[in-house]
């Protein structure tokens, strides 16, 4: 790969409107609020600048800012922040990346580390219809009395076929974290995963994928609020870890207010 390590790897635009939200919340449930995370930002910048790559995501960072406006364009743009060589192979890509409105209002930033070897599977384009989702309810996901060493169900996911996991696992946990915390996560929140095996430990077509969240802590903030901590766990049904990770939330979040 003849790139140096700070390079800009362009722009992907889209307008966020009632197909894409449609569209979005078909992949993720219906908590989604981040299209953006549809085109699985970083890796297509990546492809974009530099052409089909044999890469496998390892780590991923999201920092949630406030959810996109319905009707106005988005603009995502990203670099190439690091390479991490071995042996005269760039075996470790760092990319990062960010989304803004058409009035310049920040909605997301993101990072993901990826290594190369690996060629993820394409998705095909009747994935999205078979996807099954179990999601907590939200008449149930109340917080009143929940502390520290309480776990969160946040639901299942049966994949489809012919698509990554990881190119689905940050959009359906913001969504399935997001029915506990709305939209005190969507203005603030972060998120950060990490993968331990970059194809998915194994699933595929038809596996199921579990998660969870334990709260590690729940602290009063300045000005009254409260930061949450929580440990989040992806497995495949039956199997070990795909994604572990921590998420971060203040409620209410400073940005509503």
């Amino acid at each position: 790969m003849d790139l140096p390590a700070g390079a800009q790897l362009g722009n992907l635009e889209y307008t966020v409107d009632a197909g894409t939200l449609a569209e979005y919340r078909a992949l993720v449930g219906d908590g989604g609020h981040y299209p953006n995370l549809l085109a699985d930002d970083c890796r297509a910048l990546l492809m974009q600048r530099c052409g089909p790559l044999p890469v496998a995501m390892r780590w991923r960072r999201l920092e949630l800012l406030r959810p996109p406006v319905l009707g106005r364009r988005v603009q995502v743009g990203g670099w190439l922040r690091e390479i991490d060589d071995d042996g005269g192979n760039a075996s470790r890509l760092r990319v990062a990346a960010f989304a803004v409105d058409e009035i310049g209002t920040e909605i997301l930033r993101s990072e993901a580390v990826f290594s190369l070897g690996e060629y993820p599977t394409p998705p095909t384009a009747d994935a999205v219809g078979d996807i099954r989702m179990a999601m907590p309810d939200a008449s149930v996901a109340r917080l009143a009395g929940v502390g520290p060493g309480d776990t969160l169900g946040l639901g299942a996911l049966t994949l489809p076929p012919d698509v990554e996991p990881t190119a689905l696992i940050a959009g359906w946990l913001e969504a399935a974290i997001g029915r506990y915390f709305g939209d005190d996560l969507r203005w603030g929140g972060r998120l950060a995963l990490a993968y331990p095996d970059p194809a998915g430990a194994g699933a595929g077509a038809g596996d199921v994928l579990d998660a969870v969240a334990v709260v590690t802590g729940r602290d009063q903030v300045p000005g009254g609020a409260l930061g949450w901590r929580l440990a989040v766990s992806v497995c495949r049904r039956g199997s070990g870890a795909v994604a572990v990770g921590d998420c971060g939330i203040t409620t209410p979040s400073p940005r509503r207010l």
